[in-house]
Protein backbone atom coordinates (compact mmCIF):
# COMPACT_ATOMS: atom_id res chain seq x y z
CA UNK A 1 0.00 0.00 0.00
CA UNK A 2 1.50 3.26 -1.07
CA UNK A 3 -0.20 6.74 -0.46
CA UNK A 4 0.30 10.08 -1.97
CA UNK A 5 -0.72 13.66 -2.23
CA UNK A 6 -3.94 14.68 -3.95
CA UNK A 7 -4.11 16.64 -6.85
CA UNK A 8 -6.50 18.16 -8.86
CA UNK A 9 -7.22 15.50 -11.16
CA UNK A 10 -8.63 13.48 -7.77
CA UNK A 11 -10.90 15.62 -6.74
CA UNK A 12 -13.89 13.71 -8.48
CA UNK A 13 -12.53 10.95 -6.51
CA UNK A 14 -12.28 13.14 -3.05
CA UNK A 15 -15.74 14.18 -3.78
CA UNK A 16 -16.46 10.80 -3.76
CA UNK A 17 -14.74 9.41 -0.77
CA UNK A 18 -16.33 13.00 1.11
CA UNK A 19 -19.83 11.00 0.16
CA UNK A 20 -19.31 7.55 1.34
CA UNK A 21 -17.98 9.48 4.71
CA UNK A 22 -20.97 11.59 5.28
CA UNK A 23 -23.25 7.99 4.84
CA UNK A 24 -24.76 6.00 7.13
CA UNK A 25 -25.22 2.26 6.92
CA UNK A 26 -28.44 1.50 4.76
CA UNK A 27 -29.24 4.92 3.88
CA UNK A 28 -28.56 6.56 0.17
CA UNK A 29 -25.43 8.69 -0.56
CA UNK A 30 -25.69 12.19 -0.35
CA UNK A 31 -25.57 14.31 -3.78
CA UNK A 32 -22.38 15.13 -5.25
CA UNK A 33 -23.30 18.99 -4.80
CA UNK A 34 -25.17 18.31 -1.55
CA UNK A 35 -24.28 21.92 0.14
CA UNK A 36 -23.70 20.18 3.41
CA UNK A 37 -21.29 17.86 2.15
CA UNK A 38 -19.03 20.94 0.25
CA UNK A 39 -18.70 22.10 3.63
CA UNK A 40 -16.62 18.97 4.63
CA UNK A 41 -14.26 18.87 1.17
CA UNK A 42 -10.45 19.55 1.62
CA UNK A 43 -9.62 23.46 0.65
CA UNK A 44 -7.61 22.10 -2.40
CA UNK A 45 -7.42 18.29 -3.43
CA UNK A 46 -3.70 18.90 -2.71
CA UNK A 47 -4.31 19.15 1.17
CA UNK A 48 -5.27 15.44 0.62
CA UNK A 49 -3.52 12.08 1.21
CA UNK A 50 -4.72 9.31 -1.01
CA UNK A 51 -4.25 5.54 -0.58
CA UNK A 52 -3.25 3.42 -3.66
CA UNK A 53 -3.79 -0.05 -4.52
CA UNK A 54 -1.20 -2.60 -6.38
CA UNK A 55 -2.32 -0.64 -9.53
CA UNK A 56 -1.84 2.65 -8.64
CA UNK A 57 -5.53 3.53 -8.37
CA UNK A 58 -6.56 5.47 -5.52
CA UNK A 59 -8.71 3.43 -2.65
CA UNK A 60 -9.12 5.47 0.05
CA UNK A 61 -8.92 9.06 1.05
CA UNK A 62 -8.06 11.57 4.06
CA UNK A 63 -7.79 15.14 4.40
CA UNK A 64 -8.47 17.72 7.62
CA UNK A 65 -10.02 20.56 7.08
CA UNK A 66 -11.91 23.67 9.62
CA UNK A 67 -15.89 23.12 8.91
CA UNK A 68 -18.04 25.50 11.51
CA UNK A 69 -19.17 25.70 13.78
CA UNK A 70 -15.67 23.92 14.49
CA UNK A 71 -15.97 20.25 15.79
CA UNK A 72 -13.36 20.98 18.32
CA UNK A 73 -10.77 23.12 20.05
CA UNK A 74 -8.14 23.73 22.29
CA UNK A 75 -8.84 24.61 25.89
CA UNK A 76 -7.11 28.36 25.01
CA UNK A 77 -9.63 28.11 22.30
CA UNK A 78 -7.56 27.76 19.14
CA UNK A 79 -9.36 25.10 16.34
CA UNK A 80 -8.84 21.40 15.57
CA UNK A 81 -8.43 20.88 12.38
CA UNK A 82 -11.06 17.94 11.15
CA UNK A 83 -10.26 14.33 9.63
CA UNK A 84 -12.45 13.10 6.72
CA UNK A 85 -11.57 9.48 5.93
CA UNK A 86 -13.04 7.48 3.82
CA UNK A 87 -12.07 3.82 1.90
CA UNK A 88 -13.81 2.19 -1.32
CA UNK A 89 -16.35 -0.74 -0.12
CA UNK A 90 -14.05 -3.13 -1.29
CA UNK A 91 -10.76 -2.13 0.56
CA UNK A 92 -12.49 -1.76 3.56
CA UNK A 93 -11.01 -4.19 6.28
CA UNK A 94 -7.80 -4.39 4.56
CA UNK A 95 -5.95 -2.25 6.16
CA UNK A 96 -6.17 0.85 4.16
CA UNK A 97 -7.54 2.91 6.87
CA UNK A 98 -4.74 2.68 9.38
CA UNK A 99 -2.82 3.69 6.13
CA UNK A 100 -4.10 6.77 5.76
CA UNK A 101 -4.63 7.48 8.74
CA UNK A 102 -0.57 6.82 10.03
CA UNK A 103 0.34 9.43 6.60
CA UNK A 104 -2.40 12.03 7.84
CA UNK A 105 -1.05 11.78 11.30
CA UNK A 106 2.14 12.42 10.06
CA UNK A 107 1.51 15.27 7.86
CA UNK A 108 -0.56 17.16 10.00
CA UNK A 109 2.37 17.13 12.59
CA UNK A 110 4.59 18.43 9.84
CA UNK A 111 2.46 20.94 9.48
CA UNK A 112 2.27 21.90 13.32
CA UNK A 113 -0.96 20.58 14.70
CA UNK A 114 -0.65 18.94 17.92
CA UNK A 115 -4.24 17.04 17.29
CA UNK A 116 -6.66 15.63 15.12
CA UNK A 117 -10.57 15.45 15.69
CA UNK A 118 -12.85 13.36 14.22
CA UNK A 119 -16.91 13.09 13.82
CA UNK A 120 -18.28 9.76 13.52
CA UNK A 121 -21.49 7.70 13.79
CA UNK A 122 -21.59 5.90 17.18
CA UNK A 123 -22.91 3.05 15.02
CA UNK A 124 -19.95 2.78 12.57
CA UNK A 125 -17.53 0.45 12.53
CA UNK A 126 -14.63 2.63 12.13
CA UNK A 127 -14.88 3.82 15.85
CA UNK A 128 -13.03 0.42 16.29
CA UNK A 129 -9.76 1.67 14.30
CA UNK A 130 -10.25 5.17 15.68
CA UNK A 131 -9.80 3.75 19.21
CA UNK A 132 -7.10 1.86 18.43
CA UNK A 133 -5.05 4.70 16.60
CA UNK A 134 -5.11 6.44 19.70
CA UNK A 135 -8.47 8.65 19.32
CA UNK A 136 -10.51 9.26 22.70
CA UNK A 137 -14.09 10.50 22.79
CA UNK A 138 -13.82 14.28 23.56
CA UNK A 139 -17.83 15.01 23.27
CA UNK A 140 -21.03 15.17 21.27
CA UNK A 141 -20.45 15.28 17.92
CA UNK A 142 -22.33 16.28 14.66
CA UNK A 143 -26.02 14.83 14.36
CA UNK A 144 -28.17 13.20 16.42
CA UNK A 145 -25.47 10.33 16.94
CA UNK A 146 -22.41 12.09 16.30
CA UNK A 147 -19.38 11.48 18.56
CA UNK A 148 -16.30 13.92 18.88
CA UNK A 149 -12.69 11.97 18.70
CA UNK A 150 -9.64 13.65 18.98
CA UNK A 151 -6.13 12.59 18.98
CA UNK A 152 -2.97 14.09 20.17
CA UNK A 153 -0.04 14.05 17.56
CA UNK A 154 3.82 12.97 18.24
Amino acid sequence: MRTRTGDRSDAAFIVEMARLASSIEGRPLPPADDPVLAQGLPPSPDTSVLALDHDGRPVGAAWWHFREPLLVVTPDGAPVPELVIAVTPAERGHGVGRHLLDALITRAARHGYDRLALNVHVLNPAVRLYCRTGFVVAGKGRGPLGVAMVRHLP
